[in-house]
């Protein structure tokens, strides 16, 4: 009789040790879904949230923690002054690595790329705004308006009127003018 006593406290304690477990077990496996429901929720808000707000948005346009295909041109720029031409830097509009705006230039070839999520029209001076905002450096005269050419013509627009449309070549004049006014740029293929 002691015996079976004893078998009946053991099966007892081992089926409370047992319903412990499980409930153990219940709560880890809760936590491991709330644990993956939080990580899926912060992941889209990353996605959906790409401003980076440590940076200002310069006429309305926004650091960007992902580049655009929805809107997606080029433009060259050429910048003569009094007779030279001035380099545009690599690194207008992009910030630290970290985001970019949607006017910007990867390299200091004058291609502008403009890669929105929306199709909008920008402006040669809505860049202008970007390139004095960055570190690059090397902006060109900002207490005179420049002579503006588009594809070789002369235009009368001022840099904020001056769009930037795909392929454009767009030469800005200080000064004194080169011999030749560029009126066409070899884009790369697929710009």
């Amino acid at each position: 009789m002691a015996k079976k006593t004893r078998k009946e406290a053991d099966k007892k304690q081992h089926d409370e040790v047992s319903g412990d477990s499980k409930r153990k077990n219940k709560f880890i496996v809760i936590g491991v879904i709330v644990a993956v429901v939080a990580a899926i929720a912060f992941y889209g808000y990353r996605l959906d949230n790409t401003v980076d707000s440590s940076f200002a948005s310069i006429d309305g346009i926004t650091c960007e923690t992902k580049e655009y295909s929805i809107f997606h041109v080029h433009a060259h720029l050429d910048i003569f002054v009094d007779g030279h031409p001035l380099s545009v830097p690599a690194g207008i509009g992009i910030e630290d690595n970290k985001c970019l705006y949607w006017l910007h230039t990867h390299q200091p070839d004058g291609i502008i790329h403009i890669e929105s999520p929306q199709t909008r029209n920008f402006t040669l001076g809505q860049f202008f705004d970007m390139w004095k905002s960055s570190s690059s450096g090397g902006v060109p005269p900002t207490n005179e308006e420049p002579i503006i050419h588009v594809n070789g013509d002369l235009v009368a627009t001022k840099l904020n009127e001056t769009p930037l449309n795909a392929h454009d070549e767009i030469v800005l004049v200080y000064g004194n003018p080169p011999p030749n006014i560029p009126t066409f740029y070899q884009f790369p293929e697929g710009l």
